[in-house]
């Protein structure tokens, strides 16, 4: 009887501890197959190197060596000198603190120092006091931070260059704008006071043209000024109720002798009944003079150019339209940029801002600019703007 007991024990017995083999194997499998190093160490105290009981398959890939080589070595045989050198304040923090993740360095077998994120924990097993850590290789990481702070470094150099360079543009402008108004100022006096009193020909219309000439000169400064202004944000609108249909009647009065001068043909369409809305009429005014004054340079002699005005229920919207040269394609997509102009022999002279200019002022009042253009057939500019304009 107790021999029969006996069996059934052993057998009992040997069923168990081919079921524990059997869990084992599996957690084993489970532990291997981990992507990331996972080392087991016992733990005997905050100022004593732990030693390697466990490596999984990743863990000797990650280091280099055999499970072997790595069983029964303490943290030193794979810490860099610069984590050696803070291995007791790390062990000292994780004793305090039970689960702690931190970026340090190990080192491989041959020698490289492997920038690694762990995440190590204390736990009990079977009465010992063990430390669990899970090992991630962030070299890849850490060189796309480094590439990161160095593009950023370059960005903010670059930026600073750019703001150096914008600022010192500026500055010249600036002094530039006020050594030509200092002298034009009385020039633009005297000759007003002269086309005046003079009386008789050919001198009158000689003065006459001299001030044209010193008032457009003026106009071109105050214009340089403005795009200085408007580069670092210091151009603003001085907005009011505006009555369109005077701004369109004194744009007419401006442009009058220019197009009669070149015997071209002014006609001004408005399209709905046009409401008060809120702008900055002089501003308005020096974009749609603008607008007309390229059409009257770049419109054959006899032409005829178009000024039309309308609104719909949120925007006014301007067009001028001439049957002037026209432009390319390449020509209209850099238009509205700084300094760009037609080197086309044969057209007009000059710096290329005032369409740069008029796009400034649309933008500020929440607005926009483009252009239709075909060679041979012409130009069409539109701008709309809003007639109630956000407060900003």
């Amino acid at each position: 009887m107790e021999t029969d007991e006996l069996k059934e024990e052993l057998a009992r017995l040997k069923q168990c501890n081919y079921t524990l083999k059997k869990e084992r194997l599996k957690y084993r499998e489970l532990f291997n197959r981990a992507n990331d190093a996972i080392l087991l160490f016992k733990f005997n105290s905050p100022n004593e190197p732990v030693t390697i009981t466990e490596a999984n398959t990743a863990a000797c890939k990650h280091f280099g060596y055999t499970y072997e080589e790595l069983i029964g070595k303490t943290n030193l045989f794979i810490d860099s000198p610069e984590t050696a050198i803070r291995g007791t304040e790390i062990l000292s923090d994780l004793f305090e603190k039970g689960h702690e993740v931190l970026e340090i360095a190990h080192k491989n077998k041959n020698g490289e120092s492997i920038p690694v994120e762990i995440n190590h924990k204390l736990i009990y097993l079977a009465g010992d006091t063990m430390v669990i850590s899970v090992i991630r290789d962030i070299t890849a990481r850490k060189k796309n931070e480094q590439e990161l702070r160095e593009s950023l470094e370059r960005e903010k150099q670059l930026r600073e260059t750019l703001e150096n360079e914008i600022s010192q543009r500026v500055t010249f402008m600036r002094a530039l704008v006020h050594e030509l108004k200092t002298p034009l100022t009385s020039m633009l006096a005297t000759s007003e006071l002269l086309s005046k009193n003079l009386k008789e020909e050919p001198n009158q219309s000689y003065m006459k043209c001299l001030y044209a000439g010193i008032q457009d000169l003026n106009l071109r400064i105050d214009e340089l000024l403005d795009i200085a202004r408007g580069e670092i944000g210091l151009l603003r609108l001085e907005c009011e109720p505006l009555n369109i249909y005077e701004l369109l009647k004194d744009v007419n009065e401006i442009m009058k002798p220019v197009f009669e001068s070149n015997a071209q043909k002014l006609t001004i369409n408005i399209q709905n009944q046009l409401p008060i809305m809120i702008a900055d009429y002089k501003r308005l005014k020096q974009v749609i003079l603008n607008l007309l004054d390229n059409a009257a340079k770049y419109t054959n002699v006899g032409g005829d150019i178009r000024l039309c005005a309308s609104t719909d229920d949120k925007y006014l919207i301007i067009e001028v339209r001439d049957n002037g040269k026209g432009m390319s394609l390449k020509e209209t997509s850099n238009l509205f940029k700084l300094y760009s102009r037609s080197h086309k022999k044969g057209s007009p002279s000059g710096l290329g801002i005032g369409l740069a200019l008029s796009k400034m002022i649309i933008d500020l009042h929440q607005g926009e600019i483009r252009v239709k253009s075909k060679l041979g057939e012409g130009s069409t500019f539109t701008f709309s703007i809003p007639l109630r304009p956000e407060t900003q």
